[in-house]
């Protein structure tokens, strides 16, 4: 993992590095670079957003437990008695645990899916967050008059000046679109 953080860091540099020999207004560009890992990782309210994530991940984690304890529990004394049993006793009890389990396979993905309650909390939690980083990055760059910003962690554009870069999506979607065939 390690491994492919440098060669990220090292794609970044190189690229910064070639597009300045290679471009005289380079030369005229503030660049600057963020870990935004390390902001997060030490940002006093993310921190806290993720410790109550953690303690209820924790509380969820326990009933979840407590789920799958009961599940054993129930299976094991089935198992144990179900030579005592009548056929329909024996079906009745296969059906709790079935039901049993189907619940706690409920349960799983409804807190812990990806539409889960925690994920729910996560992103109540730390969209504002990330946003107000978000702001402060802006207004950092803009202050320090930095033309572009990059995330040396996800390799991506943060800030990016308007007065000096232009969005060409749509000339190069237009393109891009004279050469398919109608």
């Amino acid at each position: 993992m390690e491994y492919k953080k440098i060669i990220k860091y090292a794609l970044v540099i190189s690229f910064v590095l070639t597009f300045m020999y290679s471009s005289n207004t380079f030369a005229q560009l503030k660049v600057g670079l963020i870990n935004t890992v390390m902001i997060t990782q030490n940002y006093s309210e993310m921190v806290e957003a993720n410790k109550q994530i953690e303690e209820l991940q924790q509380k969820h984690a326990k009933e979840l437990k407590s789920m799958e304890d009961e599940f054993a529990a129930k299976s094991k004394q089935f198992e144990s008695q179900s030579l005592l049993l009548s056929e329909e006793r024996k079906k009745q009890r296969q059906k709790e645990l079935e039901d049993l389990y189907l619940r706690g396979v409920k349960y799983n993905q409804e807190v812990f899916g990806q539409e889960g309650t925690l994920a729910k909390k996560y992103k109540e939690l730390t969209d504002p967050i990330v946003e107000k980083i978000n702001e402060t990055i802006d207004k950092v760059a803009s202050d320090e008059n930095f033309d572009l910003v990059f995330d040396i962690v996800n390799m991506g554009v943060l800030y990016a000046n308007p007065d000096k870069t232009e969005d060409i999506t749509q000339k190069v979607s237009d393109e891009l679109n004279k050469t398919v065939k109608k």
